[in-house]
């Protein structure tokens, strides 16, 4: 995700936008989604355990982080460059755009007629697969998708499992860099600064993107943290989530991380996916595109372009940021990926629309399936190459910041104080690991002799809530 989230926050998101003025409509008491603190939730009693080792834990953590970062990296360049139209090509290798092609343009369009004219300028170059090249990447970006989980696992460290959703906004105002923050993030941070804290930060109240995509990409950790646990993961998705959005966007972060917390468990995608409706209302907007995306993989089992047409046909109207049109995408490629990792990817890529968080998430979690020793050696570059914590809000060419030193806030850390510039994938592993292995013992597990035992844990529905629908759209 980058800065273009600014753009489509303030031009495509036309459901979410209209609402900041609207009265909220909710079924349910309460602001927050599930009420159980995750030091307190407790697996199923006599329902038994399942086990991993240590080590196979560890292995599908860095899985989980590294598809991630190989997801969102693979899909960068094509960001928003085809929202609501499929990619019309593949990419099989890091692709980006031929700098001869478009950057001399595209920096004095941006000089005149600032970042979207550049972004339009790009466009008329996309179709054509001989304007793009491949590269080799030289360190993993700064990217939304990973730092503000870096922040949310940094608070779970400072503050441990009972940490509380005012505590991690406050570390967002204390560490987050403003300036490397857009959608639903950036107006959250808004509200912190205002005193407006979660759950109030991310009521239709006081957010014009409730249903925007921010925690869908940022709660993956929550589920690496919690395998085989989707009453914890949803309990810590209930306090982060609110932080940012509502309703949908609330129940996608929950969803994603069902998922990742099964991967540990389960290979099937299909059964996976299927486990992501457990966690969250049958009613709710975010539910029924699910249902959508499997009734149009049942229906078209060999042809994902037939599904994505048909998925379009309804949830198109939701474009931008919206969580349920860029949701379809996760699905659609982890229902047609079939497992693989790179076919998983490029699916959800060539689907458009945020098509660097959308195969980011949908690699995450075929990534904690495979562990990281099952992802093809291609990919894992990333784990041997540095975590930039740069502040470049510029522009880039696949991994490389161009003129960020003239961008507001160039220079900075993205996360001061709390992280290096680089970061270290071996530092974000082994905390990540740490803290799963505290949560999962908080909830009744045990760790003896390099064997992890997980009590197998019922899912827990969250309360009803949506995002009012405006009169006119209704």
């Amino acid at each position: 995700m980058s800065v273009l989230r600014c753009y489509f926050q303030r031009r495509s998101d036309r459901h979410s936008c209209v609402t900041a003025t609207i009265a909220v409509i909710m079924l349910l008491a309460g602001f927050g989604c599930a009420p159980e603190d995750t030091a307190k939730v407790a697996g199923t009693p006599d329902a038994g355990y399942r086990t991993l080792s240590e080590a196979e834990y560890e292995d599908k953590v860095a899985g989980g982080w590294l598809g991630q970062a190989v997801g969102v990296l693979y899909g960068f360049p094509t960001e928003f460059l085809w929202p609501g139209e499929m990619v019309p090509f593949d990419f099989d290798d890091w692709y980006r755009m031929k700098p001869e092609i478009w950057l001399e343009e595209g920096l004095s369009v941006l000089e005149k007629d600032g970042y979207v004219a550049m972004i339009e300028t790009r466009k008329k170059y996309k179709n054509d697969i001989n304007n793009w090249e491949t590269y080799t990447p030289r360190q993993m970006p700064p990217q939304d998708d990973l730092y503000i989980e870096f922040l949310f696992l940094h608070s779970l460290q400072e503050h441990g499992l009972h940490v509380t959703a005012e505590q991690m906004a406050e570390d967002w105002v204390s560490y987050l860099d403003p300036n490397m923050i857009w959608g639903a993030n950036r107006v959250a941070y808004q509200n912190f600064k205002k005193g407006i804290l979660p759950p109030r930060s991310g009521h239709p109240d006081n957010t014009p993107l409730g249903n925007a995509i921010d925690f869908q990409i940022e709660s993956d950790l929550f589920g690496l943290i919690s395998p085989g646990l989707p009453r914890a993961s949803n309990a810590l998705g209930d306090k982060a989530g609110h932080l940012t959005n509502y309703g949908d966007g609330v129940y996608a972060g929950m969803a994603m991380a069902a998922m990742y917390g099964e991967a540990f468990f389960e290979s099937d995608p299909r059964k996976l996916v299927e486990h992501s409706l457990a966690v969250i209302p049958r009613a709710s907007g975010y539910a029924e595109m699910v249902r959508d995306v499997i009734a149009a993989h049942d229906a078209n089992p060999g042809d994902w372009q037939a599904a994505w047409e048909a998925i379009f046909a309804k949830w198109g109207q939701y474009l931008g940021l919206d969580v349920r049109s860029n949701g379809a995408c996760v699905y659609l490629g982890l229902l047609y990926g079939g497992g693989d990792f790179l076919k998983t990817m490029n699916i959800s890529m060539r689907c458009g629309l945020d098509s660097d968080c959308n195969p980011s998430s949908a690699a995450g979690i075929i990534g904690a399936v495979l562990g990281m020793s099952g992802i093809p050696d291609k990919w894992t570059i990333l784990r041997r190459l540095p975590i930039s914590n740069a502040s470049h809000p510029g522009i880039y060419l696949g991994d490389t910041p161009i003129r960020s030193a003239s961008a507001p806030g160039a220079g900075g850390q993205t996360l001061r104080e709390i992280y290096p510039d680089p970061i270290d994938w071996d530092d974000i592993i082994a905390a990540t690991v740490e803290v799963g292995h505290k949560n999962i013992v908080a909830n009744g597990g045990r760790i003896e002799d390099g064997i992890i035992y997980i009590p197998i844990q019922t899912p827990s529905i969250p309360p009803f809530e949506q995002v009012p629908v405006p009169e006119q759209e209704r």
